[in-house]
């Protein structure tokens, strides 16, 4: 409970300065200053392992928020068997499947899912050109990697994918954005395919100020942008940001979509919710109306 309101305290914190210019432009520099000590250090004492599936830290810290590397491989290994079990339960045995990971990084989790799901078709996409670029040079025996754009669709077939999953990706975009992506994760599923999306939930949100909050009760998303300019160093599109949702949220919006059939609260990790989505399979008379999960 301290963390959390700790957590709640910072972000108001922060957007108090916001309202301060010269205030605001001093704790960027600050912050981007020592992020780029910390990366420098990261660079010259743990530069990477291609071999073992460790890339260069800045990519590292793109899909981690740190530089360790022990702990972002451990991590990868705990979301892939998260992932895993979730399929598990939901009758999915992971062998000679089509998968794709979609925002996937320079490959952190597909790498650990490929070792369980070895008779698999693996596909790995990101819009991050030089983790795909590292991934395609490091791990092209585990999957193949393409670059795809901010906007859909991608270049991929109607129908390819047994199993799409995505994580941390629908925690960071807002809300268009995020329906033009489940429209397109939809296309690209086999009738009967499943999406496994993530997103924050009530586990994430102790680092919510009071007015985020109060947006998350009222319209169940929030949408929160104080990462810009010197705030925002991970390199990524000023789009990127951090998002919150309620179950009801998803169970009503992303079921234009996909039919929601589980939604497990801190299901990963105890950190993010997993979110369970089916694509309707064809009948003679059309698509099996949706039936949501209660």
């Amino acid at each position: 409970m301290a963390r959390s309101l700790t957590g709640g305290m910072m972000e108001q914190l922060r957007q108090m300065a916001k309202r301060i210019a010269p205030l605001y432009w001093l704790v960027g520099a600050a912050r981007y200053a020592q992020f780029r000590l910390q990366l420098a250090r990261a660079n010259w004492t743990d530069p990477g392992v291609p071999v073992l599936g460790l890339p260069p830290p800045m990519l590292r810290y793109r899909v981690h928020r740190a530089f360790d590397s022990a702990s972002y491989l451990a991590n990868g290994r705990r979301i892939a068997r998260c992932l895993l079990d979730t399929l598990a339960a939901h009758g999915v045995v992971p062998e000679r499947l089509v998968v794709l990971d979609f925002a996937c990084g320079p490959g952190r989790v597909i790498g650990e899912l490929a070792a369980a799901a070895s008779s698999c078709d693996m596909h790995g996409s990101d819009i991050d050109a030089e983790a795909i670029d590292w991934a395609r040079k490091n791990l092209s025996a585990v999957a193949r990697f393409a670059t795809n754009s901010p906007a859909t669709p991608t270049a991929y077939a109607s129908g390819m994918f047994d199993v799409i999953y995505s994580v941390s990706l629908f925690t960071h975009l807002d809300a268009p954005a995020q329906d033009e992506w489940l429209a397109e994760m939809a296309r690209l599923l086999k009738p009967g395919g499943l999406l496994l999306a993530t997103t924050h939930g009530r586990s994430a949100t102790g680092s919510c100020t009071a007015a985020e909050l109060a947006t998350l009760a009222r319209d169940g998303f929030a949408y929160r942008t104080d990462r810009k300019g010197r705030f925002k160093v991970d390199g990524l599109p000023d789009f990127y940001q951090t998002t919150f949702h309620t179950v009801d949220y998803v169970r009503r919006h992303w079921a234009r979509h996909l039919v929601v059939v589980e939604h497990i609260e801190g299901g990963l990790n105890g950190n993010q919710d997993i979110v369970v989505l089916r694509k309707p399979v064809l009948s003679p008379c059309g698509a099996q109306p949706p039936v949501q999960a209660g």
